[in-house]
Formats: structure tokens, C-alpha cells, sequence
């Protein structure tokens, strides 16, 4: 056997299930085991399992999965697309057996990304770990509720927010909920976290991009209005308590992805965005 490869797919789905029954025929023939993950019962924090590279079947959020799954130990990732190409996942489900030859072939290049690590901390204790590929979020748990939160920037106080809330995302995710709240497009594999206030009751508030050596504190103050919520990646959760700090920092190459050879991060850009490209954009 030449090794061991990791499919993330939804069985749910079907054309990811037939696509799926494919691919897990075309690498068995060609000497490889598959190990088969539901997009969504695999979860990092657990003994990732042992392979030598990786394929998700699905959108950007079985990408974010997968990525999470095998962080601790991260081994290339083929994004496969099931529908039009995502920001992260450039491979259509047209062009996996293509890719996949290619990359078998060395003529695919591996692109690291950084990813978040997020501790926090209650009462000087760590009660949750947590990785991110793509964001983490603190915000109310309701609609439309105000938080109170204090900023530390690399061990400096940056001064107190009244708003929905924070984002922090590395350069991967700043194309998903950090770009919808006004933040910038950072082009990966760039090593910078982004800070994106979420409709701050303040408009001194604004996007901040951060070198990923200095560390992010957020705290939850007293006198909240509303239960305050962390998201990691839009999927996984930790309810936070009064008091509480949530500290991020980024960690390089946390996430690793198979480049497609059809087309680059500006095309995708340029195509999800709808540019035209013309003088009269």
C-alpha cells in the first residue's frame, strides 16, 4: 500500500456520496487506503487520523472540517468543490481525477496557511482550546444585542467595545464573515490576523490588520445585556461567562492545501466578487 488518504465528505449528499464512491475506487486501485469522515461529525481536538494527504468533498465548510480534523498534525488538502469553486475549495468536482493525478504526478504545489489558536480563560484557568481556520467570532448569542468587550493588542490595552461583536480571522477567512462586516481581503498564504468590529456603536471602531506574533485578548466585562457566545469557523461553540478572556494567536501552517494548476486565489476573487476587470469597474 502507498498510504493512507482521508476523504471529508457529506453521505448525505448525493452527488458527494457518488463522487465519493469514485474517488475511493480510483485511489484503491492505485495502492492507497481510504479512511472516510462525515463533514459533519469530524471534529478537531481528537487523535487526527494517520494519512498522507487529504481530500474534502463538499463546499469551503467541509474544507474548514477536514482542516480542523487534521490540524495537530496537518497533511496536504485537496479541496474539491461540488458546486460552482469557492474562495478556498478552486477544484470543481469535474476536475478531482485531473487534480489528483497531478498532484500523485508532484505537479501541485502545497500552500500553508496559518490558523487561529483559541484558549480561554476563566478565572486564570483555561476552560476551552479550540483551532480555526478560518474565524473566530465573539458576539451575542441573540439578534441584536449589544456586548461589552475589552481589546488587548500584543499586551497593550486597546480600549472597550460596545457592539454585535469581534471578529478575528486569518488571511483564509478574511474572504468569509470578516469580508461581509467590511474587513479586508488578505491574500494567503499571508501570515496577519484581522480584526473586524461588528456594527460597533462606536464609528471610531475600525478593521485592524495584525502581525500573527503579537497576541489578541478579548474579555467579556461586566454588565452584559446578553449571553456573549464564541464561534469557531461558523461551527463549533463555547458560551462565555462575565470575566472570561479569549486569546488568540496565529499559528503557521496549521492548514495545508493543494493548489489547483487551473487557477489562482485573484481569479477566484474576481469571479465571486463579480468584477469585471475593465477600466470602467
Amino acid at each position: 500500500m502507498k498510504g493512507e488518504t482521508v476523504i471529508v465528505y457529506n453521505p448525505a449528499n448525493d452527488l458527494a456520496a457518488s463522487v465519493h464512491r469514485d474517488m475511493c475506487s480510483w485511489l484503491e486501485n492505485r495502492g492507497f487506503g481510504v479512511i472516510s469522515c462525515d463533514s459533519h461529525m469530524c471534529k478537531g481536538g481528537g487523535a487526527p487520523p494517520k494519512a498522507d494527504f487529504a481530500v474534502s468533498l463538499g463546499g469551503d465548510g467541509t474544507f474548514l472540517s477536514c482542516a480542523r480534523l487534521l490540524a495537530e498534525k496537518p497533511v496536504p488538502i485537496l479541496p474539491v468543490h461540488l458546486g460552482t469553486f469557492g474562495f478556498i475549495t478552486e477544484v470543481t468536482h469535474d476536475e478531482w481525477a485531473e487534480a489528483l493525478e497531478a498532484w500523485l504526478d508532484g505537479r501541485l504545489e502545497v500552500e500553508d496557511r496559518m490558523v487561529l489558536v483559541v484558549r480561554i480563560l476563566r478565572s486564570g484557568r483555561e476552560a476551552g482550546r479550540f483551532i480555526g481556520i478560518n474565524d473566530a467570532v465573539v458576539g451575542a448569542s441573540g439578534i441584536s444585542k449589544l456586548v461589552r468587550l475589552s481589546l488587548q493588542l500584543g499586551g497593550y490595552e486597546a480600549g472597550h467595545f460596545r457592539g454585535d461583536g469581534m471578529i478575528l480571522s486569518t488571511a483564509t477567512g478574511s474572504t468569509a464573515y470578516s469580508m461581509a462586516s467590511g474587513g479586508p481581503i488578505i491574500v494567503p498564504p499571508m501570515r496577519a490576523l484581522v480584526l473586524t468590529p461588528i456594527c460597533p456603536f462606536s464609528l471610531s471602531w475600525r478593521p485592524m490588520v495584525i502581525p500573527d506574533r503579537d497576541e489578541i485578548v478579548i474579555r467579556v466585562d461586566a454588565n452584559q445585556r446578553a449571553d456573549v457566545l464564541l464561534t469557531i469557523d461558523g461551527q463549533e461553540s463555547f458560551p462565555l461567562k462575565e470575566g472570561d478572556e479569549v486569546r488568540v494567536l496565529g499559528r503557521d501552517a496549521g492548514a495545508r492545501v493543494i493548489k489547483s494548476d487551473k487557477r489562482v486565489f485573484y481569479e477566484v476573487v474576481r469571479t465571486k466578487l463579480g468584477w469585471s476587470g475593465g477600466p470602467h469597474a
